[in-house]
């Protein structure tokens, strides 16, 4: 296959719908030259490249009620985050759960990791070819505003790349992909900005106004994209796998049960979105 692109956006705990999309598309030996996660998506678009089928769920699931994974009181004890972020990105993947560098390693599949420069409030767009430090990378594009602190990458300082780009299919089509495999991870169409956001960003990051007003637009940049998706999909440019249903979850939600059911979701979803896909591609 060439000149395909996969798109694969974050979501938080949502992302273990992708999960279930890509451990499909593992089983069926489905390889897209190109891949391009944020966030959530990032973690997810690194297990499909190594090839590790249940890596994404298990990375959600197993760890769900260790406080080292996801806990309030982090905030106030581990650098100011609610994810404990060394232990999801150096114990789970170096430790308990093996992420298989070696298989990702040889994989000739492109992987771009996005991350938003807190500098400038620009995307940036990291490839893994060209990477000296994979967990860090995608440590840096998972770091939500607010309840992660900012990672130090390559004399840059870096968040959530969904802040900049959270679909970022243009960086696709730019790169050269005509046809664009898109995994959302919510049913919604568009995303309501909450009225505190702005105030909010401002005692965060006092000092920072392009932050500040990054963070207050990427709600904006969101719907934005979602319309430009559905555009696509109209030209036959994009082919889309989303939520069959509505499955509640937020970006931390810890419920074991929907998170499971959101996984299985995904997978179902793949499955039944197959033929359709394989005919996208090959037309």
């Amino acid at each position: 296959m060439k000149n395909i692109g996969l798109i694969l956006p974050g979501g938080g705990m949502k992302g273990v719908y992708t999960s279930g999309v890509i451990d499909f598309f593992i089983e069926k030996k489905i390889k897209f030259p190109y891949t391009i996660g944020v966030s959530a998506g990032a973690c997810n678009g690194s297990a499909y490249i190594s090839n590790q089928h249940g890596f994404g769920k298990v990375f959600y699931t197993k760890y769900l009620n260790d406080k080292r994974y996801i806990n309030l009181r982090n905030f106030f004890k581990h650098n100011k985050s609610v994810l404990g972020m060394d232990f999801i990105f150096d114990e789970i993947p170096n430790k308990l759960e093996l992420f298989d560098f070696d298989s990702f390693n040889k994989a000739p599949e492109k992987l771009i990791i996005t991350a938003t420069n807190c500098m400038n409030g620009k995307t940036v767009y990291i490839d893994r070819h060209n990477c000296d430090d994979l967990l860090k990378a995608i440590r840096a594009s998972c770091s939500l505003p607010f309840v992660s602190p900012i990672v130090d990458y390559c004399d840059m300082q870096l968040l959530d790349g969904g802040l900049s780009d959270p679909i970022p299919i243009k960086k696709s089509q730019n790169d050269g992909n005509n046809k664009n495999i898109v995994i959302l991870t919510s049913k919604e169409e568009s995303s309501k900005k909450p009225r505190y956001l702005k105030k909010l960003a401002k005692k965060f990051y006092t000092d920072n106004t392009t932050l500040i007003q990054a963070i207050d637009n990427c709600y904006d940049i969101y719907n934005d994209s979602l319309k430009y998706i559905n555009e696509q999909q109209k030209d036959g440019k994009a082919f889309v796998i989303s939520p069959s249903q509505s499955i509640k979850l937020n970006t931390l939600d810890k419920n074991h049960k929907n998170i499971n059911n959101l996984y299985e979701l995904g997978y179902k979803d793949a499955l039944n979105s197959y033929g359709n896909m394989v005919n996208y591609i090959k037309n």
